[in-house]
Formats: C-alpha cells, sequence, structure tokens
C-alpha cells in the first residue's frame, strides 16, 4: 500500500545534509515528527522518531545514508497508516 510521499525540510551544508525534518498532522490527531542528523565523527545519520504509541523511538536509529533514514522513516510512517486504514475500514463495515 503507497500512501503519500513525506515532505522534508532539508539544511544542506558544504553539500552535505546536515539534517533533515517531516512533520505530518493527521486531521489534528495524530502527529507524526521525523528528524535526521547528521553526526560527522561518525559519518552517520540518526533518525528521531517522535509521536504517540508504537511510533516514538526512544533511541535513534543509525543509518549510512540519509536516503536510508528516510526510507526507514516512510516505513514507519506507512505502518501506521495502514493501521490507522485498518481500523477505520473496520468501523465502517460495523
Amino acid at each position: 500500500m503507497h500512501f503519500k510521499d513525506l515532505e522534508w525540510k532539508d539544511v544542506v551544508s558544504d553539500g552535505v545534509t546536515v539534517c533533515s525534518h517531516c512533520e505530518i498532522n493527521i486531521c489534528g490527531v495524530i502527529k507524526m515528527e521525523f528528524r535526521i542528523n547528521h553526526e560527522p565523527k561518525e559519518d552517520k545519520y540518526y533518525l528521531y522518531i517522535f509521536g504517540k504509541g508504537s511510533l516514538r523511538r526512544l533511541q535513534p536509529e543509525k543509518y549510512d545514508s540519509v536516503e536510508l533514514a528516510k526510507n526507514a522513516a516512510y516505513r514507519a510512517y506507512s505502518n501506521v497508516m495502514a493501521r490507522i486504514k485498518k481500523a477505520v475500514d473496520y468501523l465502517l463495515d460495523t
């Protein structure tokens, strides 16, 4: 299942994405926030996920590139959206 693409706001310095940020607000009820920060010492990108329930990550996840981190954020977003769709479909069927 494919949901809308996430709209990222990137901050680039010297050709390197230093940080990237995306916020989603669904009907004013569900808020998701994704932040990706570059750690120059390790040359890794840290993905922070904020939201409620299973979406929130207490520890950041490390990725080798900003694109891999964005793909992981999209997977987390898609999982939440699929659960919402399933719940709405169930309510509509009953």
